[in-house]
């Protein structure tokens, strides 16, 4: 259907090229940061790339589902902000969605996304408008679900293109949440970080995998 066929290896691959890729935009981020926030965005990147590189180099583990999960508790031990703790969230919701899966489909990275969404917003009370890493990673994952009897190639194209849409559109969003929302209406007219952080994340993966 889709010709997405990503085993437990190409997995561990394309994360780690994510992680390499996230890690090179950490003073990008922590320059959006520090205009409505604390600025720690850019050491939180730094951090978690560190922590998914290390645990991806000596990971011996077979199942995707748990190779997500892992990633995520290794993100949330070094994790000094907000950020760090919903991208834990997001990839342990994630992994929980596919657990036992040796291989995953188009259909398998789906399940992934909703369970990310699930996870982050049980565990941060955001949602859509709410100008969060959600309004990049709710648009992609519906892109994928709209593209599901395309080829793989749209979907991951379709996905990013939605996530940096939703990216742009934080924009014009006032901040609920963290820090920027002590700016209220100074948070108008600032590009979410998180929103970022994550449309960097999901073009680094569709660059990366495999058909």
């Amino acid at each position: 259907m889709s010709g997405i066929s990503l085993d437990i290896d190409g997995m561990k691959s394309v994360l780690q090229s994510v992680a390499d890729d996230l890690k090179s935009h950490s003073e990008e981020l922590r320059q959006l940061d520090a205009r409505i926030g604390d600025g720690d965005l850019g050491v939180t990147i730094e951090l978690a790339s560190q922590a998914m590189l290390k645990y991806l180099a000596s990971s011996a583990e077979t199942y995707i589902g748990k190779l997500l999960a892992q990633c995520g508790m290794n993100i949330n031990k070094v994790s000094p902000s907000t950020f760090g703790t919903i991208l834990a969230s997001a990839f342990m919701g994630g992994g929980k969605a596919v657990t036992g899966k040796e291989k995953l489909s188009l259909e398998d990275l789906i399940l992934v996304g909703e369970g990310a969404v699930e996870n982050i917003k049980k565990r941060g009370k955001a949602e859509a408008g709410d100008k969060t890493l959600l309004d990049a990673l709710i648009p992609a994952v519906e892109a994928l679900k709209n593209a599901a009897d395309s080829d793989g190639k749209k979907a991951l194209d379709d996905a990013v293109k939605s996530a940096e849409d939703g990216m742009k559109a934080t924009v014009n969003m006032k901040a609920k949440f963290g820090r920027a929302q002590w700016f209220q209406e100074g948070s108008v007219g600032v590009q979410d970080g998180g929103a970022t952080a994550i449309y960097f994340m999901i073009k680094s993966f569709a660059e990366h995998i495999s058909e």
